[in-house]
């Protein structure tokens, strides 16, 4: 199949590439030993295509219907759509030392909103280190906050960090929380959890050509026009919608913020923005 695919043009490769990922995500959503029990085609798909596409919509919950394997897959699914199937498509091609056409780098090239293909392998690497490490300092403070919960054991701590750093990172939506004894409410909303979460939810969500910009500004010493409005429309709305929060939450005497200190309301109206 991978060899047809390679025979196709770019936008039917893509969109190839992504269904039969899908598809394989499927499959394995569906081995027994992914899920504490067994999940149906329909969940199994429905899970698997929400992952890919980072949508976050969920019809199982995955703490208590995925086992630590089905987690595990439920959060590479999620990265592969975070950063995009074509550049992972790319790395693993370049590690088996194949070669990328030209053909291939202009698709690259289209799918992360890009114009000029000529570097887009390196780039692409540089991308893709970028992000991981951006989600590790993510996962390790969060790692570090959330150990000290005693209602999380050491090893749920780790992996908890780990999978909402890539979730909120991507924009996924996932979480591990809903359903963990002892966590009614979800996800901690403690200010640190919210700002750490809060910043990984913003820098992902610029979007690859914008990391991929800010990148390569150091060498070109340049920042495209889609980077600029991006930059400047996303800090307006981002900033704008945290101070509309903030009025309407913190005068209002049936307000959420109502009593709360200054710098919890900050954190709180910021992270509702992004």
């Amino acid at each position: 199949m991978i060899a047809q695919l390679e025979r196709r043009p770019p936008p039917l490769r893509l969109v190839g590439g992504l269904a039969f990922l899908i598809a394989i995500g499927t499959g394995l959503l569906l081995l027994p030993i992914s899920g504490t029990r067994q999940l149906t085609l329909m969940e199994a798909l429905f899970t698997a295509t929400s992952a890919l596409s980072v949508t976050g919509l969920s019809v199982i919950t995955p703490v208590r219907d995925l086992s630590l394997w089905g987690q595990i897959l439920l959060m590479l699914l999620i990265q592969i759509g975070g950063v995009g199937f074509m550049v992972v498509a790319v790395i693993v091609f370049r590690l088996l030392g194949r070669r990328i056409s030209f053909t291939d780098r202009i698709a690259l090239s289209d799918s992360l909103g890009l114009l000029s293909p000529a570097a887009i392998v390196s780039l692409t690497r540089r991308v893709l280190i970028t992000v991981i490490t951006i989600e590790m300092i993510g996962a390790f403070l969060l790692y570090i906050h959330w150990r000290t919960d005693p209602r999380l054991s050491e090893g749920q701590a780790f992996f908890f960090a780990l999978f909402h750093a890539v979730s909120a990172f991507c924009n996924a939506g996932f979480d591990l929380f809903t359903g963990t004894p002892g966590f009614n409410d979800g996800i901690p909303r403690d200010s640190v959890t919210l700002f750490v979460m809060g910043v990984l939810i913003f820098l992902g969500g610029l979007g690859i050509p914008v990391v991929a910009d800010l990148i390569a500004y150091p060498n070109e010493r340049r920042l495209s026009l889609h980077t600029r409005i991006t930059l400047l429309v996303v800090s307006i709305l981002v900033v704008g919608g945290a101070v509309g929060l903030w009025l309407s939450e913190a005068f209002d005497k049936d307000g959420v913020l109502v009593g709360q200190p200054l710098d919890r309301q900050i954190i709180v109206t910021v992270f509702q923005s992004v």
